[in-house]
């Protein structure tokens, strides 16, 4: 699971991959690049995994820099990523207390509830997370 929040919007953006790596990142990347606005550069805010920083990935960062900017958090600090809110959210609505034997029905509820999810980080008039469809009716 790769995944992005339009700290503008709200809007959780996100793509499922059978395996985590370069090949997937870059999807995910083309991805985002065709969600967001065209016209404005996009600051994607990244941990310090791997293929984040792979060869391929340094020349795509560079071959997007006016479009995609990498803005790297410094390594061990999960507590400054703020995706790391949203996938503890996920973790908990899904997994707590939950054993699922079936990864096609476990794979539709997490793109169920991201799909209708809005992400506020700063928000000061109500809750972080905001449910824009009703999740228990629809899992």
């Amino acid at each position: 699971m790769f995944g992005a929040v339009d700290y503008a919007s709200g809007q959780v953006l996100f793509q499922m991959s059978a395996r985590k790596g370069e090949d997937a990142f870059m999807a995910f990347l083309d991805h985002l690049a065709q969600e967001l606005p065209a016209d404005e550069p996009v600051v994607v805010v990244l941990d310090n995994a791997g293929y984040h920083k792979s060869h391929a990935l340094r020349e795509r960062w560079r071959h997007s820099a006016d479009r995609l900017q990498p803005f790297f958090l410094p390594a061990y600090s999960p507590e400054l990523n703020l995706i790391e809110r949203l996938w503890r959210y996920l973790k908990d609505k899904l997994a707590c207390h939950r054993w699922w034997n079936d990864l096609a029905r476990l794979q539709q509820a997490t793109e169920t509830l991201l799909a209708g999810l809005e992400v506020h980080f700063h928000a000061t008039d109500g809750p972080a997370f905001r449910l824009v469809h009703n999740f228990c009716a629809s899992a």
